[in-house]
């Protein structure tokens, strides 16, 4: 039977067997690489919002300027897909700061943090993809339900 009249600090002195999580040295080099390779694709993304958002301002300006009338369409989609994918640039390029400012000073909690926005990466990429695999079945919906009419008229 286990004995239950130990100290609440029972197993926690310096002669204690520490079991728990060990961050290696090829660990702090997998942080760091992953944290390089992180902070390459956030600044990638970065430039291609930039290049986003001056093909929508001079697109957009030309179609407006020449009468068109979904050109503010144009270029409200154009800005609601720049801010969807800043998110996860965002998201990205802070996992890659704070993981390598982890590495470097020791810090925990800027190591916490940077996981934490790893976690946020992941979250938004998941949801962007349910999202996206949802709007295929409803288009895959509508798209039979047209079918189906146009031969019922036929």
């Amino acid at each position: 039977m286990e004995d239950l009249n130990q100290p609440l600090d029972a197993g926690l002195g310096a002669d204690a067997s520490d079991e728990g999580l060990k961050i290696t040295d090829d660990i702090r080099q997998y942080w760091q690489q992953t944290a390089n390779w992180a902070l390459f694709l956030a600044v990638l993304m970065f430039i291609g919002l930039g290049f986003m958002l001056l093909g929508m301002f001079f697109g957009g300006l030309m179609s407006v300027n020449s009468g068109a009338a979904g050109g503010i369409l144009l270029v409200a989609l154009f800005f609601l897909y720049a801010a969807l994918l800043f998110f996860p640039a965002w998201y990205y390029y802070k996992f890659s700061t704070l993981t390598k400012q982890a590495i470097n000073t020791g810090d925990n909690n800027a190591l916490e943090d940077g996981f934490d926005y790893l976690k946020r990466f992941y979250r938004f990429v998941g949801i962007l993809i349910i999202t996206i695999i949802a709007l295929y079945v409803l288009f895959l919906i509508f798209g039979v339900a047209m079918l189906a009419n146009m031969r019922s008229t036929i």
